[in-house]
């Protein structure tokens, strides 16, 4: 029987009851078929809980075993202008299960012209950090400008700047790695970036990189550097 993982908000105690949310309930009755006494696992943001299932006219579990508690992990975001929302979509489902602790979406002078569903993205994230065994749900920040998000910007954390025009190739990003523990990588619309974001983005304390010759999509691009990154950080 495979291992089946839900988020839920709440605290979790041992011996203390939980309600499932509707949709939990009908996933777990409906499509995987669980019954009571059999085991699933919860999980918040924190930590991770085998529970026992209890099916009446409600669906409950009841945390029985804490499994492990969430280790300190590298705090990245990821800062991206609006492009497709299909694009968006497999930008936040990817780069979830791989790993960040929060994304940004930004309005850039060249980002397209949609209305992000936060809720929407939210399930999407969940999803893949349930399935990808992880138990850092990343938070989803309100669209900003990017001028404001500069504006506002803590020096101490370090910008990774993908740019199609310029910089170093990714392939020698351990070498331009500094010692620091927060990084942001900041990813462009379709048209790229114009002239004045480019330079307010230089002025920051950034590492400028490239992918090469192959001018990649942004969920792609964010895909590939967070990779990167994190396994150059390792």
């Amino acid at each position: 029987m495979s291992q089946i993982r839900i988020y839920i908000e709440n605290e979790i105690k041992k011996n203390e009851y939980i309600i499932l949310e509707k949709k939990h309930s009908h996933y777990l009755k409906n499509v995987m078929r669980r019954q009571s006494g059999d085991i699933i696992i919860i999980f918040n943001n924190n930590e991770e809980w085998d529970s026992i299932c209890e099916i009446g006219s409600r669906f409950l579990v009841t945390p029985r075993n804490l499994l492990r508690k969430k280790n300190k992990i590298k705090d990245i975001w990821i800062c991206f202008s609006l492009v497709k929302p299909k694009n968006i979509d497999f930008l936040i489902e990817k780069t979830s299960e791989i790993g960040v602790t929060k994304f940004l979406p930004m309005k850039t002078q060249y980002s397209n012209s949609i209305k992000l569903n936060y809720e929407r993205l939210k399930r999407i994230s969940i999803e893949a950090v349930e399935q990808s065994n992880s138990l850092n749900l990343p938070i989803i920040e309100e669209l900003k400008n990017i001028e404001d998000i500069l504006y506002q910007w803590d020096d101490e954390r370090v910008i990774v700047f993908c740019d199609e025009k310029g910089g170093s190739p990714i392939s020698n990003f351990k070498n331009l790695l500094r010692n620091k523990s927060k990084y942001a990588i900041f990813i462009g619309p379709v048209g790229g970036w114009n002239k004045n974001e480019r330079e307010a983005l230089m002025r920051k304390n950034n590492l400028h990189v490239n992918f090469g010759d192959n001018i990649l999509k942004a969920d792609t691009a964010a895909i590939y550097c967070l990779a990167s990154l994190k396994s150059n950080l390792s």
